[in-house]
């Protein structure tokens, strides 16, 4: 992978894209491309362990930093279709700092459609891997770190996730996440 150092002491990547978006070579408390990092709640900066879910967080409603009462319809910020995480909010920003920040789902469909992709194993994970069209040494890989719900973990080491910084009822259903 040709990666570029760094950002705030993290890693990205030029992919080439059209807007010149640089991406993160890795996911958010990870140290590897193929680590899964932390799982968190879409708007929560507190991220959790594979081994703390089901422990130390339930990633239910329930437990959701902005639902009011437990639902998933009454929610005390980005109630509204469209709304965009502040800084402090967006787990990307909080724990990496500098520039850093969820991509929009713009900058998601802008990756999926102007770069190669290629679902494979890289160091023993299943993953999509991007790689630039015009370069293919630049690449960066999204493990299958599939999501925890209700305590539990559903699609692991099958799929992946991407999550957006724009909320959206189609999205908040299924987790904030485009799947890939």
């Amino acid at each position: 992978m040709d990666k570029e150092i760094n950002n705030n002491g993290y890693d990205y990547v030029d992919l080439e894209l059209p807007s010149g978006t640089l991406w993160a070579s890795c996911n958010v408390g990870s140290n590897k491309p193929t680590d899964y990092g932390l799982y968190f709640q879409w708007g929560d900066t507190v991220g959790y362990t594979k081994e703390q879910i089901g422990k130390d967080k339930q990633f239910s409603w329930n437990d959701y930093k902005f639902s009011i009462d437990g639902s998933n319809t009454n929610f005390s910020k980005y109630a509204e279709e469209g709304a965009t995480l502040e800084l402090d909010d967006d787990a990307a920003h909080v724990n990496m700092g500098g520039n850093w920040h969820m991509p929009s789902h713009k900058q998601i469909m802008e990756l999926i459609y102007n770069t190669t992709t290629e679902w494979t194993t890289l160091d023993e994970a299943n993953g999509m891997k991007f790689s630039s069209k015009k370069d293919s040494s630049k690449f960066i890989f999204i493990p299958a770190a599939g999501y925890a719900w209700h305590g539990s973990f559903y699609n692991y080491g099958t799929n992946g996730f991407i999550w957006s910084s724009m909320s959206s009822k189609d999205l908040i259903d299924s987790g904030q996440l485009l799947g890939i």
